[in-house]
């Protein structure tokens, strides 16, 4: 059974083709980078058994839909996947260290390296550490997988 049909399974009326398809768009990648595009059904397949086990449910409700795109897409950054699958002309634009502090009286600036961070909607995320766990995922939509939650007995 491959990765979507698992996905599909687990879906009742969310296309998970054109969920596939939306998430690669807005993660700018190719659809024929095999490995990514690989990647990002894992990705999928990751954040649905997160919402599964969290909203205690067989298969994930149809207006769960955007949360499940937002939620892989932060499960996607906070994986540092994005440096992995990133075009060599995209990586070199970008700069791995930012300015952390400038004193004008002596003239001291002091730059901090980021790639270790990335900042989702005004938060800073360190990657790759130990320190990361799928707790601050499922703290981030907990309300909105919360809503759609079946109490156990």
């Amino acid at each position: 059974m491959s990765v979507l049909e698992k996905i599909k399974s687990k879906t009742n009326k969310i296309d998970v083709e054109s969920l596939k398809k939306r998430i690669l768009k807005e993660l700018n990648i190719k659809e024929d980078n095999q490995d990514g595009v690989s990647q990002v059904e894992y990705s999928l397949l990751d954040t649905l058994v997160i919402i599964l086990d969290t909203t205690h449910q067989s298969k994930v409700p149809d207006g769960l839909y955007t949360t499940w795109i937002r939620m892989t897409k932060d499960y996607w950054y906070l994986n540092g996947y994005d440096k992995l699958f990133a075009s060599k002309s995209e990586e070199d634009s970008k700069s791995n260290v930012k300015v952390k502090s400038v004193q004008i009286g002596d003239t001291t600036t002091t730059f901090v390296d980021k790639t270790s961070q990335v900042e989702i909607n005004g938060i800073v995320y360190n990657t790759g550490t130990v320190n990361y766990s799928e707790d601050g995922l499922i703290e981030k939509y907990k309300k909105d997988l919360y809503r759609h939650r079946k109490m156990r007995w």
